[in-house]
């Protein structure tokens, strides 16, 4: 299950030149309050926790207070009364989020949350097969889980909701997806999955439980730039916090009204390493500030099907009907991963794919049987020009008897 790109040497070097300055005196009479979570990740979490007490003391020295839920007591009992009035929250450890290689449908009760501990008595280990890591997923972190959920997430993630302060804002440092990559040692993500990597994580924090902006990479100065420069836009001290070569774009966010997502990387990788969602012009002191977009050009948006026939639930189709379906823009590996069932059998059909009009039209090579349910299959392997995988479909037609 999920691991993280390291860049060890990169991050420490952002640590020790994360900016310092003297405490805001409009927050002095009441201390921002910064909550540190590290998840377990076996050999990683030692390193982990020790960069996150780098940040600690430097929230310190910047006159916030400091809550800590380190492995092994990162449990979700103690990560919940560690982030309660947060006003930033920082979180080191494994990331499992959505669309991914495990489930083809969105698993609110794991995905798009925090790997914790299941229980003190575990050390570091980060197996969820073995009962050491549980993933409490948005629906936990929203207080939401029922009975139809997982055993573990019942189990472990119960509690209710996170209380972080109103406006809080959410880091994650280095955690797969929630910077739009997948993880280490897959191939880069796609456009359009990367998109809808950061929507799906950064929906909870920005579209649910109130924050006012998420950060996710591998930078670690966003937190000490919020509190020394707490008029400075969210825009600006993400672009302040970035390697110097990166394609970056921006664009609105998919799942939150009248939020943003950027999402960049470095020109010479291929691997989405830095994200930011929410507003950009917010400011941690509840203003607004000016800031400088990403002005990057690509496709974002996976191919979708415009245009079906028969029609989903269609009854009454003749036995001698042709399957036609449409895409909206020209598409790769169509005519080999639209195809015909009838319940396990696959169907004999010949395919002809149009590259003017985007169709892939499917003939069976036998007269349909009447009275029967056929099922139309259009798989993931169908991308369009950019590598933007087409989100797996089906749909059924009855013929007439």
């Amino acid at each position: 299950m999920p691991a993280f790109r390291l860049f060890a040497a990169a991050l420490l070097a952002m640590a020790l030149v994360a900016p310092l300055a003297a405490p805001n005196p409009a927050h002095a009479a009441t201390p921002l309050k910064v909550a540190l979570i590290v998840g377990p990740m076996g050999s990683q979490t030692s390193w982990n926790r020790s960069h996150a007490d780098s940040l600690a003391s430097q929230a310190v020295a910047l006159g916030a207070t400091v809550a800590k839920a380190y492995s092994p007591n990162a449990t979700y009992p103690k990560v919940r009364a560690a982030v309660a009035g947060a006003n930033i929250i920082i979180y080191y450890g494994h990331g499992n989020g959505f669309p991914n290689p495990y489930h083809a449908t969105l698993q609110a009760d794991r995905n798009n949350g925090w790997g914790l501990n299941t229980t003190t008595t575990h050390g570091d280990a980060d197996s969820w097969s073995a009962g050491t890591l549980v993933y409490c997923g948005e629906k936990a972190l929203e207080g939401k889980l029922t009975s139809s959920d997982g055993a573990a997430q019942r189990k472990y993630c119960a509690g209710g909701a996170i209380t972080p302060a109103p406006g809080f804002v959410m880091i994650y440092i280095g955690s797969c997806y929630t910077a739009g990559g997948n993880e280490n040692g897959r191939s880069a993500a796609t456009n359009s999955d990367a998109r809808a990597h950061l929507a799906y994580f950064s929906r909870p924090m920005i579209g649910v439980l109130g924050a006012s902006g998420y950060f996710a990479g591998h930078s670690m100065g966003v937190m000490a730039d919020l509190l020394a420069n707490p008029d400075r836009s969210y825009g600006d001290i993400f672009n302040d916090n970035l390697p110097s070569v990166l394609a970056g774009y921006d664009m609105p966010h998919q799942l939150v009204s009248g939020a943003r997502e950027w999402l960049t990387r470095q020109s010479s990788d291929p691997y989405w390493e830095y994200a930011f969602a929410g507003n950009p012009a917010r400011t941690f002191n509840g203003g607004t500030s000016t800031f400088t977009a990403p002005t990057g050009t690509g496709d974002f948006v996976a191919p979708r099907i415009t245009f079906r026939s028969p029609a989903a639930k269609k009854t009454g189709v003749a036995t001698t009907a042709k399957v036609v379906v449409t895409f909206s823009e020209a598409v790769y590996n169509a005519g080999a991963n639209v195809t015909l069932w009838r319940g396990t059998t696959k169907i004999g059909t010949t395919a002809a794919y149009n590259a003017t009009t985007f169709t892939v039209t499917l003939t069976p090579k036998s007269r349909l049987a009447r009275g029967v349910t056929y099922t139309v299959k259009a798989g993931s392997s169908i991308r369009d020009a950019v590598g933007n995988k087409f989100p797996a479909a089906k749909w059924t037609f009855k013929t007439a008897y």
